[in-house]
């Protein structure tokens, strides 16, 4: 259920949006083609693009940018045309606060387009490319309205961070949706050279084409992901003390990587890598995976194979490129004593350092055959104490911050640690590393 304060927000902006409408209509040059532009939302509304499981993109700033050079700043009510498109995946409360929203984006469009001299009601072959400008800054102003707009309704909502979410929604998605949105100065250009409402038939196939263009990304998007669970379920079947680790890392990886700042692919790289870090113990024999006692040196070498078998594993992969040297490299240790190849400090990869950070500190807070689950306070006192040594002791600083900011859900109790259990190994636990038979070191 939405909060108060996000039901008073959606309301407030309906109030908003209904206001302008009204103000529109009663000073709109032509009804007849606003009533034609409701109609192509309503249209375009049927091709929307999903790019998740909750996010569709719209084609109505096409729409929305058309509306400028023919009707000026009035044409906002057009987007009214999109309340009445039958969607599964939204309410009808959900409809109207993106109608609401649609209709106050398009208004400050209008209003900055015309503020800026934009031409209303004809274009001039002399109009160009000085229209340019105008219609540009209307376009710059439609999506940064609507980056507002989301930001406030999230934040409110879920207490998201609202710049954070303005960059989701508009530094990261405004190029690809500046391309489209100029079909709409198109759009209008025909509309006024005598074409009319039969100016949007001409228009639709690049529409389409765009749509297609969204579903193909999303396509490849899924077919990413589906990649991804597929390995993850993969080093699972191997151990059943890593069930759900993966998910755990990345969700650590993406705290720590938002916590130095990063976004985008990067941060979504840095996920992928946590996701499979561990993919390579599927070259791993798994009787030395689940083995209790003290490893071998061979059954420790073999061990210390699976970040190269990791790097085989997502070499071919186009798409975890990024994330591959994280894979390769998440056992080093900053005082370089890791494996495999002994790096020290900010010799080692940037996503290496992040990984073995989250890897630790989820390995402490999860159930072992050997021990309990380990408090989050007792985990951070342990990557506290090997800062500069097992870790980077600036980014330890930085994920405690962060855990201690947001919390952490340590992962539920899949069985009871064995009664009696000596000796066992961990080769991601700072504190219970592995050992070897033969040796009291610890390797």
């Amino acid at each position: 259920m939405p909060s108060r304060a996000t039901r008073v927000y959606v309301i407030g902006l309906c109030v908003v949006a209904a206001s302008l409408s009204a103000w529109s209509l009663a000073s709109v040059p032509r009804p007849v083609d606003l009533i034609f532009f409701a109609g192509l939302v309503l249209l375009t509304e049927q091709f929307k693009a999903r790019l998740g499981r909750n996010v569709l993109v719209s084609l109505t700033s096409v729409v929305a940018v058309a509306t400028y050079p023919v009707l000026g700043m009035w044409g906002a009510p057009a987007l009214i045309g999109a309340l009445f498109t039958k969607r599964r995946a939204y309410s009808f409360d959900k409809r109207a606060y993106n109608v609401a929203q649609g209709v106050v984006c398009t208004f400050i469009g209008g209003a900055v387009y015309v503020a800026l001299g934009g031409e209303v009601g004809t274009l001039a072959r002399d109009s160009f490319p000085y229209i340019l400008v105008p219609v540009t800054a209307a376009i710059i102003a439609w999506h940064i309205s609507n980056a507002v707009l989301i930001s406030g309704v999230l934040w409110l909502d879920g207490g998201g961070s609202p710049l954070r979410t303005m960059k989701a929604n508009f530094v990261e998605v405004f190029l690809s949706f500046l391309g489209y949105s100029y079909l709409g100065l198109l759009l209008a250009v025909l509309w006024l050279g005598q074409l009319g409402p039969m100016a949007g038939l001409l228009v639709l196939a690049p529409l389409l084409v765009a749509r297609w263009a969204f579903a193909q990304y999303a396509a490849e998007q899924k077919a990413h992901q589906s990649t991804l669970q597929a390995l993850a379920q993969a080093i699972e079947t191997k151990d059943l003390y890593t069930r759900g680790h993966g998910e755990r890392v990345s969700k650590a990886a993406r705290m720590l990587g938002q916590q130095m700042g990063w976004d985008g692919d990067r941060l979504e790289a840095v996920a992928e890598a946590g996701l499979l870090h561990d993919v390579g113990k599927i070259g791993v024999p798994t009787r030395v995976l689940q083995k209790d006692g003290r490893l071998t040196e061979d059954e420790f070498e073999s061990i210390k194979l699976h970040p190269l078998h990791g790097v085989e594993v997502v070499g071919d992969i186009a798409f975890l490129e990024d994330a591959r040297a994280g894979i390769m490299h998440h056992h080093e240790r900053y005082d370089g004593t890791g494996y495999p190849s002994g790096l020290r400090a900010t010799d080692i990869p940037v996503f290496a350092r992040v990984l073995s950070i989250s890897d630790a500190f989820d390995c402490m807070t999860s159930v072992r055959s050997y021990r309990a689950a380990r408090p989050v306070d007792e985990a951070v006192e342990e990557l506290v104490r090997c800062r500069g040594t097992h870790f980077d002791p600036e980014l330890v600083d930085l994920f405690v911050a962060a855990v201690r900011r947001d919390g952490w859900q340590a992962a539920p109790v899949q069985t009871v640690p064995a009664v009696g259990v000596t000796g066992a190994f961990d080769h991601d636990d700072p504190a219970h590393p592995p050992q070897v038979e033969g040796s009291e070191a610890t390797p």
